[in-house]
């Protein structure tokens, strides 16, 4: 009798035993589930971050080049009116050859742009390309813009592009032609089949 109470109470140990290891390998899957949830959730966010902080870059970069079109245009106006070749050396004035080796560079570049936007600071620099012309004088009408965009938790994104100015003496002209009725249909301002609604369904060209 006291050897069957004595192998009951070895099984009541056994269960104790058994339910403890369960118990602790479901806090190790708990624990493991929870930290592999967190690092998900930390990486979906850092990515967040960065393509918010890329989008912010390309935006500032858009933002310089569309500013400097219209700077290009009138600071080369007279130039080209006078048959002299279009520079971007308007927008290099003030570099300076910090290091003495007649080439521009990052180091010596002028920065354009500094705005904080959704917690995001921008900026975006420009310096003249290796041309032979240094820092200030554009000679192929080259010139490099970076754009640098930071957020929170480190998140940084930078973009690095070419811009290539080019102009030429052409005269720009509105496009005359559907304007009347005439013979051939040679597409010039006597052209027949003029087009007379011009409504959002679509274009209704008459024709002879």
């Amino acid at each position: 009798m006291s050897q069957a109470l004595s192998l009951k109470k070895n099984e009541n140990g056994y269960i104790i035993i058994v339910a403890l290891l369960i118990l602790a390998l479901l806090t190790v899957i708990s624990v493991s589930a929870i930290n592999m949830s967190m690092t998900e959730s930390k990486i979906a966010t850092n990515e967040l971050l960065y393509e918010k902080a890329f989008y912010a870059a390309e935006t500032g970069l858009q933002h310089v080049t569309e500013l400097l079109r219209s700077q290009y245009l009138a600071g080369n106006s007279a130039i080209l009116a006078a048959s002299g070749t279009p520079n971007w050396n308007f927008a290099l004035a003030g570099a300076v050859d910090s290091n003495g080796d007649g080439i521009g560079d990052f180091g010596e570049s002028i920065q354009v742009l500094n705005r904080k936007f959704d917690n995001i600071d921008i900026q975006v620099w420009i310096w003249n390309n290796d041309d032979g012309g240094g820092p200030v004088n554009d000679t192929d009408g080259l010139i490099y813009a970076r754009s640098v965009a930071e957020g929170p938790r480190g998140a940084i994104c930078r973009v690095e592009m070419l811009l290539d100015g080019a102009m030429s003496g052409v005269a720009i002209s509105d496009y005359s032609a559907q304007a009347g009725a005439g013979p051939g249909k040679n597409f010039v301002s006597s052209d027949a089949g003029a087009m007379t609604n011009f409504d959002t369904t679509g274009l209704q060209l008459e024709t002879n």
